[in-house]
């Protein structure tokens, strides 16, 4: 499974406002804004078969486009995480008779099972995406910073959340170099917890 890096950090409103009109970050060059809309449902069977297992199951909506995605659910490190990861094309999240036939839906079938999949929670965002450039304006990174809502039934709760992931392929020294520069900001403080750890938090209210 491919692994994802990132860096999560929390904030107040004010600062996440602020962070929307910067153009560097330290000594790199932030990209436009681009605003997408997101829908997270978050997945499992009603034994829980995909947490005990230590992934997370979300069926993500973005720009038109679906997929299942599959995470593991590995302890962040301060700001870092590494997750591996994988994805189903498809708009049928819980009829698997209509995934594809992928190395990555095989193994989900193998997870689930004849298990029914069901709703868990809800995680809509408002993402703000901007690019991160190196020294010679080569992309290396995404930022996110999102404005999200969790539901989990008539319960919800709001938040910002701002996020830095790798590219494939990408120097991780350069995200170590970004990492440096912003555990100074005092504004920003490591984010230790998913958002699916605080979906299933909201959950257990």
């Amino acid at each position: 499974m491919p692994t994802e890096i990132e860096l999560k950090y929390v904030l107040n409103d004010d600062f996440a406002r602020e962070l929307l009109t910067r153009r560097r970050l330290g000594d790199f060059v932030l990209g436009p804004f681009l605003v997408e809309i997101v829908t997270d449902v978050y997945y499992d069977t009603p034994d829980a078969r995909v947490a005990k297992a230590g992934y997370a199951l979300r069926y993500r909506r973005k720009n038109g486009n679906a997929s299942l995605q599959l995470k593991s659910l590995t302890p962040a490190s301060g700001a870092f995480h590494r997750r591996q990861e994988l994805h189903i094309p498809t708009d049928s999240p819980t009829d698997s008779t209509h995934w594809p036939d992928t190395p990555e839906a095989r193994q989900l079938r193998s997870l689930v099972g004849d298990h029914p999949l069901r709703p868990l929670f809800t995680i809509h965002q408002k993402r703000h995406e901007a690019q991160i450039m190196d020294e010679e304006g080569s992309p290396f990174a995404l930022l996110s910073l999102d404005q999200v809502q969790w539901q989990a039934g008539e319960r919800e709760k709001r938040g910002w959340e701002f996020e830095i992931e790798l590219l494939p392929d990408k120097d991780e020294k350069l995200l170590q170099a970004l990492a440096d520069f912003l555990q100074r900001t005092p504004e920003l403080h490591p984010q230790a917890i998913s958002k699916y750890e605080r979906g299933m938090a909201l959950l257990g209210e």
